[in-house]
């Protein structure tokens, strides 16, 4: 089955914008469906500790990675992750999320553990997007037997292009248990 969708959203003060699929945006430019094991960091930037899953890519991909192992800067894609994980056998999501631990501390946990938040509570700082995105691909049959979200606190989610110092300092050691984990294949 092929997934393709248009997902359109619109950011206060501008114009909506119209995202046609998997083509659009920055995971785009390396997608490569033919790896078994996808791993994809999701948030912003420009929102402090959101970045954390696009720096923890950044600082995958100057590492030496198992065959089959493919990295990927996801943005703020929402449902467009749902594309990228067609044909996975394996999925590592990395993104800022509410896990109630101190900041920069992160957990792990799969997309069943996820479900057993109520339906007011959000999956990660980008509210309805991660969530309804794992349940669309599961709803269209897309979604791997191996998902794994790795869920980092963050400390500042203001504007600003600088983690904070609890988060930046996580990341030598999240990039450890992800390449642990990939090298064990087994969360």
């Amino acid at each position: 089955m092929s997934v393709s969708f248009g997902v359109s959203f619109q950011i206060l003060g501008t114009p909506a914008l119209q995202l046609d699929g998997p083509e659009t945006g920055p995971a785009s430019e390396r997608m490569d469906v033919s790896s078994d094991t996808l791993v994809i960091g999701l948030g912003n930037l420009l929102r402090g500790d959101d970045g954390v899953g696009i720096r923890v890519i950044q600082s995958l991909t100057g590492q030496k990675l198992p065959d089959g192992v493919e990295v990927v800067d996801g943005g703020t894609q929402g449902l467009g992750i749902v594309s990228l994980m067609e044909g996975r056998k394996r999925v590592i999501v990395v993104d800022a999320a509410n896990v109630g631990k101190a900041p920069g501390e992160f957990a792990c946990f799969t997309p069943a553990d996820a479900r057993l938040l109520g339906d007011d509570e959000h999956l990660t700082v980008h509210g309805a997007g991660l969530r309804d995105a794992l349940l669309l691909a599961q709803a269209l049959q897309v979604l791997p037997d191996d998902v794994v979200i790795v869920g980092v606190q963050p400390a500042n989610l203001d504007w600003d292009d600088d983690l904070s110092p609890e988060v930046e300092a996580a990341i030598p050691q999240i990039v450890g248990r992800i390449l642990d984990e990939l090298e064990a294949s087994s969360f």
